[in-house]
């Protein structure tokens, strides 16, 4: 029996997996849902690195490499939720994403040796420019290019409320210290602390990403931004380093 499971669990993913191959918006979500009947069957988490189950559905989530791209470490969750936008995340007692991503630092690639809690940085994208309908948070460290926007910006940026960094990209950024995120949830605090965002939160970006202040203050720098209200777009990725190389 155990091994007609595994055998149809193996085909199953197969199956899976050529399909994700396709350009679709719902490859990532396919993946996730072959993760988890691979679980019940055998036990395995594969194609997923890790399972993590709860008894709210909606804190239930999954580590793996991204389908279309292995060199890329992210988090989604079990449950089907299509992205930032969701209203459930937004409402009291909501799963904490980022935390949870906060705590997979380990699931970078080993080889890896970059990823600190210094430098470990988390983000997700827009509704607006991302590529699959499955909220999913990108894990790395913080690539050159907003290590140095923090950095230049590092004096105005204000602890507890977002800061308007006058950037052509239309970056807000805050600083909170903490040692972990059980307390800060980002998607909560730039919807309550940007203006605009909470109606249009289908076009916030958001990255979350580990410092140490010249202080000695141990924190997380939150930036954000709406994308409709500016020309200028990106997306998570290109705050992110997945290798933790750069």
């Amino acid at each position: 029996m155990k091994y007609r499971l595994a055998v149809l669990s193996i085909s199953l993913i197969g199956a899976v997996l050529i399909m994700s191959s396709f350009v679709s918006r719902s490859a990532l979500g396919l993946v996730v849902r072959a993760c988890e009947i691979n679980s019940t069957l055998t036990g395995s988490p594969y194609p997923c690195l890790k399972i993590v189950e709860s008894p709210d559905p909606l804190s239930s989530y999954v580590v793996l490499r991204e389908p279309a791209d292995k060199e890329r470490t992210i988090l989604a969750p079990l449950a089907d939720v299509p992205g930032i936008e969701d209203p459930r995340l937004l409402t009291t007692g909501a799963p904490n994403y980022f935390e949870e991503a906060w705590k997979e630092l380990s699931a970078i690639d080993p080889r890896a040796t970059n990823a600190s809690r210094q430098n470990f940085a988390l983000a997700i994208n827009a509704a607006s420019w991302r590529t699959q309908d499955r909220l999913h948070i990108h894990m790395g460290c913080e690539t050159p290019r907003f290590r140095a926007l923090l950095k230049a910006h590092v004096t105005e940026i204000e602890s507890g409320r977002f800061t308007d960094l006058k950037t052509r990209a239309g970056w807000w950024a805050t600083f909170h210290t903490a040692d972990d995120l059980s307390n800060l949830n980002p998607l909560q605090l730039v919807a309550d602390g940007i203006d605009g965002a909470r109606s249009n939160m289908e076009n916030v970006v958001v990255g979350v990403f580990g410092a140490v202040l010249p202080d000695g203050q141990h924190g997380f720098y939150i930036l954000a931004r709406i994308n409709k209200a500016h020309k200028s777009r990106g997306s998570a990725e290109d705050m992110i380093d997945p290798k933790c190389r750069l």
